[in-house]
């Protein structure tokens, strides 16, 4: 795509305003796709109908962010040339760099992100180690159908266990990243002197409501799995405590965060 092709598609009427900032990128699962710009523009690719192109551990995701980066790089520049500012030749700022760096590593050292980054770790290995117990699972589902037992919707079962884990997959890696950026969106707007009692938005509000939501989303999963998968019943509750005090603690950390409005989602 074009930088024309994109201010066309920016200056549609019918695009809610912001709303992909505070989405969770699956625009498979989303009833606002024809609301949203980020979806048009992507839907303007070949690679739309590519599962991979929304896998958030695949590198066809992360091309797509850079390639949507580019774009947006190129769009700031036209406008900084229109305003004879050269973005080449912008002096850098130390002091500013430093204080970047010290802020990535006090977020990274925060309880709240170790234990998100934990949650991610453990849930990564049990997913890399669980293929046999899922392809166990497939057979006594198949043996369930063959036999034709009353009572019994191994297809249902099925459904619901594809889906929790789907809902899974989406979200362990996710829940570190919005947090990140809702602690870091906090401490800007702490430096920029915004008052948190002002009737505006707050983007790291808005960042953590992303994060909650997704672990909302995977405890309702694990609680789903741990019913047809009894034998890890330890693992998976050990997965639900982590998930239950990065709730309670996001939600110390940021209490306005459940009241936030997003843009289309909460209209």
């Amino acid at each position: 795509m074009d930088k024309h092709r994109l201010r066309v598609l920016a200056d549609n009427p019918n695009h809610i305003q912001g709303i992909y900032n505070y989405c969770d990128r699956w625009c498979e699962r989303c009833q606002f796709t024809s609301k949203c710009l980020l979806y048009a523009t992507e839907k303007e690719d070949e690679d739309l109908n590519d599962p991979e192109t929304y896998d958030i551990q695949n590198e066809k995701f992360w091309n797509k962010i850079h390639e949507s980066f580019q774009l947006t790089l190129e769009l700031i520049r036209d406008e900084a040339e229109k305003m004879g500012i050269d973005l080449d030749n912008i002096p850098e700022d130390p002091e500013e760099t430093l204080r970047q760096e010290e802020q990535i590593k006090r977020i990274e050292k925060h309880p709240l992100i170790k234990k998100a980054h934990n949650y991610f770790n453990t849930v990564h290995d049990w997913l890399d180690k669980s293929q046999p117990l899922f392809e166990k699972k497939e057979d006594e589902l198949n043996e369930t159908q063959r036999m034709e037992l009353e009572g019994e919707d191994p297809l249902l079962d099925a459904i619901n266990i594809t889906d929790a884990t789907e809902v899974i997959k989406w979200y362990f890696m996710q829940i570190q990243v919005k947090l990140s950026r809702a602690f870091s969106s906090r401490e800007m707007d702490e430096l920029e002197g915004f008052d948190d009692d002002e009737d505006i938005l707050n983007d790291g509000d808005g960042s953590a409501k992303v994060a909650l939501l997704g672990i909302d989303r995977s405890i309702a999963a694990w609680g789903a799995l741990i019913r047809y998968f009894p034998e890890e019943e330890n693992n998976i509750l050990d997965f639900l405590v982590i998930l239950e005090q990065l709730r309670k603690g996001v939600e110390k950390e940021f209490p306005k965060a459940r009241g936030f409005k997003r843009p289309g989602f909460d209209d």
